[in-house]
């Protein structure tokens, strides 16, 4: 019998899951990405919106759009995002959806504590001070995105 999503989080010796949306927006071809507080780990760098899934989430495509909505107050919905990354480590994994948005106008942060901003930046000039996992998954997946 195939165990449930909310099954394999109770589960003591499982992977920590946690998923992130990285945002593309078609009308000016930018990514969007948060500044991480001082309050996350590797403060101070760029990266996905996200964080750990929960018990309440029934996949981690709803982990996405739950963590969209607590740290920068906007909704997406579940047809707006496409899977593009999983970085694998010892009991951890974050899975990376790419947020597609037809305007880039169409996010408009209102940020917790998590993030000191929501800044869009050009593919080929990411800032320098990125989270090492995403610094990562763009070498991996340069070629992939739009």
């Amino acid at each position: 019998m195939m165990k449930t999503f909310k099954q394999f989080l109770y589960e003591e010796d499982n992977e920590r899951l946690a998923a992130g949306a990285l945002f593309y927006a078609q009308d000016t071809g930018k990514y969007g990405l948060g500044l991480r507080s001082k309050i996350c780990d590797s403060p101070h760098t760029y990266g996905p919106i996200g964080g750990s899934a929960d018990t309440e989430d029934k996949d981690l495509i709803d982990t996405v759009v739950r963590e969209v909505r607590e740290e920068i107050g906007c909704k997406i919905v579940r047809e707006q995002l496409k899977h593009i990354y999983t970085d694998k480590k010892p009991n951890f994994q974050y899975h990376t959806f790419l947020c597609i948005l037809p305007k880039q106008s169409m996010i408009e942060p209102k940020l917790n504590d998590e993030n000191e901003e929501f800044t869009w930046f050009d593919k080929n000039k990411m800032p320098e001070n990125l989270h090492p996992s995403f610094a990562k998954m763009l070498k991996d997946t340069s070629h992939n995105l739009p």
